[in-house]
């Protein structure tokens, strides 16, 4: 049956019209059905749900949340190209690898045009989550493993051409970025894992593997493999040349993606992610529009002004520090000074009770030839026992047992035996607890310009016991290499001085016992060798100018925070005790404080009366001031806290008590005071010989202190007997100004 048309149409013009007709219809079918293609949303983009890391889609507009366990979604690539199906780990930055970069080539470039090794990962590329497992069953469709990337990409910019790519971009720099390059905020705010490290045991996924279960490729893969082959035994390789490899120690946010030109139907920058099934498995992909700067994730590390751990770490040749620790507290103090200048020394050993070991650190057990009949009966010794056969952490095995310090003596003359035996004939042996801080820097200069080895081969901070001087331990001491050589000639030193300290308190004090059997003693280097840390340093005269060499009682964080100063002062030259308040206190300075203990106790104030004496201890009433001593303002100090303070506010003005009664109010005696201070400004003289720094209150009792000290918490239950502090500012800040710029007085 043939189509009869009317004249009209049958002339030459009328099948023209026809034909174009034919071709607008032709049109107007095939390329909506070809937007509609499933690697495009087409019109239907505005339907699309966004992916979110925990594995449910979020709808941005609707504010709807699907749960999308176990299913998949086409890769939008372009609006040409046919997405392939990827696995998709959910525990791993969204997957777009080199595929998201080309996607703003597409329109440019037919699809095999497009650079295949582009899917491969680098061999270098990092994991950032492990390959999610996709069991394919029996399905048909082939999966395409090419793309897959667990490295997060750069940032890029969209390349002229390939050659550019190839070569506009150094292996391992990043590219520059545009202000397009940015992630979405929101898209970020569902990812909470993107930033995750790889766990060093999971599998890294190299260029030339695949995925488990992805075996078989889409027809038009193979073609891509090859040219991948091909390209890569030329040394290609894109995600190298376009700056994917990432510098050390910086990890892109996982949606520094893609560019710019990458956006939904209303302007704003997406993931655009569609679901589809196959017979048996799904797989998610989704395409990365970013719109924010990219984040970076830098790894903690040093300070940037600090150029070096150990530069300007002095030359410890010759120099052996000896550092003793006790069982129950080696793991609490000693890896403070493991992470700070112990890792600056070439060489040093650590002695307990108990052999152990910190990492790759040995501490080891000097008791071990401690004899049988120093042990028997002794309390001290079923402590050392009870560590030798704890078969789990120690604080399990003696929490309960309190014979530590009693241990500890037998300790120090073991030491002098193993520290020469297993390292002899060093210039000077440094001994340090495990709570002292040493100032390298000063001690070395010090032994090796200062001290005289022959002469005086022991030094340290000299306390007395029993008539005798020996070098307190906590405060560190030094022992010249001769005389530690003498030492160990003595026949039986050990455990001849261990039978001496099943009776007596201190090793320290049995040390220096031994020494004087060579004949030699301690020679005094305090308050350089300093029993005390910034907060309770004695800040005054004498303990401002002279350089210091040790603290003691320090805990571990108070030994980072001195390793911390030492790395990031800024001053030259020798470190000086008046350092230690400039840094630790100055800033914080104020003029009282509640429920505080400044240590305040060299003069007390006590009420004469019997039940103000009842109220004081026997420490203070040893320290008070005889009634027929005192002045006017002193004879009112026990009196308040306001009346304490005026002690130190009033010291050296010459105030009588007939200018003290004849005024009528504490109102008016202050503001003398005030205007007689005021009277000494610029007088240096009288400023530096200040006596009186600070004062404390409690119960009553009013005392003062020669020195200023920083002090701790001190808190009562009772208000009637809270402790409150307090440091005359301006008095100390006038002494300050007046010491002025002091040089480092080295105690000889």
């Amino acid at each position: 049956m043939g189509l009869h048309l009317s004249s009209a149409w049958s002339t030459p013009r009328g099948w023209r019209l026809i034909t174009v007709t034919l071709v607008a219809l032709t049109l107007l079918l095939v390329v909506p059905l070809h937007r509609l293609s499933d690697d495009s949303p087409g019109v239907y983009g505005h339907l699309t749900n966004y992916l979110s890391h925990e594995g449910a889609a979020y709808d941005v507009e609707e504010g709807f949340v699907a749960n999308l366990n176990e299913t998949t979604t086409n890769q939008i690539l372009n609006d040409k190209e046919p997405a392939e199906k990827v696995p998709y780990d959910t525990d791993s930055p969204q997957y777009t690898g080199e595929k998201g970069k080309e996607a703003s080539d597409s329109a440019e470039k037919p699809a095999g045009a497009q650079h295949p090794e582009d899917d491969k990962k680098p061999d270098d590329a990092e994991d950032d989550g492990a390959v999610l497992e996709i069991d394919h069953g029996d399905s048909d469709t082939p999966q395409n493993t090419d793309q897959i990337h667990s490295e997060v990409p750069k940032e890029t910019t969209k390349p002229e051409s390939s050659e550019t790519e190839s070569h506009g971009v150094q292996s391992g720099e990043p590219k520059p970025q545009e202000d397009g390059n940015k992630p979405e905020e929101a898209d970020k705010e569902h990812r909470p894992q993107d930033n995750t490290q790889p766990q060093s045991g999971e599998k890294k996924l190299q260029a030339d593997e695949t995925a488990p279960g992805d075996e078989q490729k889409q027809p038009h893969s193979e073609t891509k493999t090859q040219e991948s082959e091909n390209k890569h035994q030329q040394g290609e390789n894109k995600a190298q040349d376009d700056g994917d490899k990432q510098p050390d120690g910086i990890k892109l946010s996982d949606q520094s993606q893609n560019n710019n030109d990458h956006k939904n139907e209303d302007g704003d920058s997406a993931t655009k992610a569609q679901v589809y099934q196959d017979s048996a498995t799904t797989s998610i992909a989704s395409e990365f529009m970013p719109s924010q700067t990219a984040d970076l994730d830098v790894p903690s590390g040093p300070l940037s002004n600090w150029t070096g751990v150990c530069d300007g770490f002095p030359n410890t040749d010759g120099i052996m520090l000896v550092m003793k620790t006790g069982a129950t507290e080696a793991f609490t103090k000693l890896p403070a000074h493991l992470l700070t200048s112990l890792q600056c020394l070439d060489d040093y050993l650590l002695f307990s009770d108990l052999d152990q070991q910190i990492d790759k650190y040995q501490i080891y057990d000097v008791l071990k030839d401690v004899k049988d009949d120093v042990k028997k009966g002794r309390k001290e010794f079923d402590l050392y026992k009870a560590q030798t056969e704890c078969p789990i952490a120690q604080q399990y095995c003696t929490e309960n047992m309190k014979e530590g310090w009693n241990l500890d003596k037998y300790k120090f003359l073991h030491m002098v035996e193993k520290a020469w035996e297993m390292r002899p004939n060093k210039e000077w042996y440094v001994f340090a607890e495990a709570d002292t801080y040493v100032f390298w820097s000063n001690l070395v200069w010090y032994l090796r310009n200062r001290v005289n080895g022959t002469e005086t081969p022991y030094v340290g901070s000299v306390a007395m016991l029993k008539g005798k001087p020996f070098a307190h331990g906590g405060s560190g001491y030094v022992i010249h290499g001769d005389t530690m050589r003498k030492m160990v000639e003595i026949p039986d030193l050990a455990h001849k001085y261990d039978m001496m300290a099943t009776h007596e308190c201190c090793g320290d004090y049995l040390m220096s016992l031994a020494v004087m059997e060579t004949g030699k003693k301690v020679k005094q280097a305090h308050p350089m060798f300093n029993g005390e840390k910034p907060v309770t340093l004695p800040f005054g005269n004498n303990h401002w100018c002279e350089p210091l060499l040790t603290m003691h009682h320090m805990n571990p964080e108070e030994v980072s925070d001195a390793w911390h100063f030492e790395k990031t002062r800024q001053k030259q030259g020798f470190i000086q005790i008046r350092e230690m308040y400039h840094q630790f206190w100055a800033p914080q300075l104020e003029a009282e404080h509640d429920d505080w203990d400044n240590l305040s106790d060299d003069v007390c104030y006590i009420g004469f009366g019997p039940e103000a004496q009842g109220k004081a201890t026997d420490h203070q009433k040893g320290r008070q001031r005889k009634e027929n001593e005192k002045n006017a303002i002193e004879q009112h100090a026990h009196r308040s806290k306001e009346h304490c303070a005026m002690v130190c506010e009033a010291e050296n003005l010459d105030i009588s008590e007939d200018d003290y009664y004849n005024l009528k109010d504490d109102k008016e005696r202050n503001e003398m005071i005030r205007t007689r201070y005021s009277q000494k400004k610029g007088n240096k003289e009288w400023h530096t010989g200040r006596r009186c720094f600070q004062w404390r209150y409690h119960n009553n009792v009013c005392c003062i202190a020669r020195s200023f000290k920083r002090g701790k918490p001190r808190k009562e239950q009772k208000p009637e007997e809270k402790w409150t502090s307090g440091w005359f500012v301006q008095g100390i800040n006038d002494w300050i100004d007046a010491k002025g710029d002091c040089t480092p007085k080295w105690k000889d």
